[in-house]
């Protein structure tokens, strides 16, 4: 029997029959669109807010789930007699989220659990599927932990993002690089890898099929990086670009030996930062 309930943020892509599956807990981020709040997937879902942000031409924002949010789960998990841990996105990406579970622990009176993944995205739902895995399979908290960080260190994420200025709005990146990429007509590429937690510029297409070539690319030499010839785990997401993905899943089937791959796609928080038509992998290798 389970002892551990795996607890992650909304908005990066995690389909709900997974959730289910594993009994994940949800807590919700803010979602913020012009004088309009709301909680991400709870009163608000990515194709509403996508419809908002190309009919009101506006950029939402998003801000950290509040205590009281964090400590309801908590508190709903322990009086079912289990423990949570909760798998976060990278701290150098949203150190608020941190903040507001540890403050939520401070109210408590205990210190409650956190995996810092390092990553965001495909990248981080892979860490969260991964450590829901062995807690459905009765695992240890320490087990857990230890596992988890094992595959932090083995997990690399890249993606194409066809407009900058989300990245720039979010504090990402610069002006300077919105219009370099708006100016050469290119798709830039960006990477959260090699546990360095923030994103970082690796290259720029100029199409779909370029991108996923440099998907692959990347994939192939860590896998030498790494001494393997199979990738553990895929996951591909995307924002309102269910070609782009589906490209992608043909292309890595036709090049790269892998065991499971999961198409999902991102939810709200993930969107507002990536910007809607974006899209990449995230990828595992034991």
């Amino acid at each position: 029997m389970s002892e551990v309930v795996i607890v992650t943020g909304s908005g990066h892509g995690l389909p709900e029959r997974i959730i289910k599956e594993y009994d994940i807990a949800i807590f919700p981020f803010g979602i913020h669109i012009g004088n309009e709040g709301f909680k991400d997937g709870v009163d608000i879902m990515p194709g509403e807010m996508i419809k908002m942000m190309y009919e009101k031409k506006i950029v939402p924002k998003t801000s950290a789930p509040t205590v009281s949010d964090i400590i309801s789960i908590c508190e709903s998990i322990k009086n079912g007699g289990k423990t949570p841990i909760f798998v976060l996105m990278s701290s150098k990406l949203s150190a608020a989220t941190f903040e507001s579970v540890n403050n939520a622990g401070k109210k408590m009176g205990e210190d409650i659990e956190m995996i810092d993944t390092r990553l965001a995205g495909p990248g981080k739902e892979l860490i969260v599927l991964e450590a829901a895995k062995l807690a459905k399979a009765g695992k240890s908290k320490e087990e857990i932990v230890s596992h988890a960080n094992k595959v932090i260190a083995r997990t690399n994420s890249i993606w194409g993002i066809p407009d900058l200025k989300y990245l720039h709005l979010g504090g990402r990146i610069g002006r300077g690089k919105v219009l370099m990429g708006s100016m050469m007509k290119v798709i830039p590429m960006i990477a959260i890898r090699d546990m360095e937690g923030t994103i970082s510029p690796v290259g720029r297409a100029r199409s779909v099929s370029q991108v996923n070539q440099k998907i692959i690319d990347s994939i192939k030499e860590d896998l030498k990086k790494f001494n393997a010839n199979k990738v553990k785990s895929i996951v591909i997401g995307h924002a309102d670009n269910k070609e782009a993905a589906q490209n992608l899943k043909k292309t890595i089937e036709e090049n790269i030996n892998y065991e499971e791959m999961l198409v999902m796609e991102f939810g709200c928080a993930v969107i507002i930062h990536l910007g809607s038509k974006a899209w990449g992998a995230a990828y595992y290798i034991e």
